[in-house]
């Protein structure tokens, strides 16, 4: 199996072909905490609040939570209410196994997720079909229930053939 077959296995599926695992996750990773004055202060244990896993195949996974990114900034981010953004981990599994590993954007308050645009300058912001449906999938899976759709189109972004990953 490819990669290419493999994101077009999730990116096909639907929101009931998953289940959710809520914390404890058992997928760490040790951020240093930096000191005032500079150096290492102490360090923080992060994980991912979510693993998913396909119920068709269940050699099939992700994980989602780690933030990336506490303050992520784009000009599209300003067209929501909430100007707040936060960049999101998303890994891909397989038999257990990092795959990939791609963020999605936590927008207004966390209150739907996006997929990060392949350009900067827009609107319109161009998003692989392919990624944009699996960010769909995600924020249908753990985001809130808003139309994820309607955020798509409020801050610019137009899905594009262009090839992802």
């Amino acid at each position: 199996m490819t990669l290419e077959d493999y994101l077009t296995v999730i990116a096909a599926s639907k929101p009931s072909d998953w289940r959710s695992t809520l914390l404890p996750t058992f997928m760490y990773r040790v951020v240093p905490v930096r000191a005032a004055g500079g150096g290492t202060a102490d360090f923080e244990l992060q994980e991912h609040t979510t693993t998913l896993t396909f119920l068709r195949d269940i050699r099939f996974g992700m994980a989602w939570g780690l933030i990336a990114d506490k303050n992520y900034n784009e000009d599209w981010v300003q067209k929501l209410p909430n100007k707040r953004a936060q960049a999101v981990i998303i890994d891909f599994l397989y038999n257990g196994a990092l795959v990939f590993r791609d963020q999605l954007i936590a927008v207004d308050g966390w209150r739907c997720i996006l997929p990060q645009p392949v350009n900067e300058a827009g609107p319109p912001y161009h998003v692989p079909e392919r990624r944009a449906r699996i960010a769909k999938l995600i924020h249908q899976l753990v985001g809130p229930e808003t139309n994820f759709d309607a955020y798509f189109k409020r801050v610019g972004m137009q899905p594009t053939t262009v090839a992802w990953p």
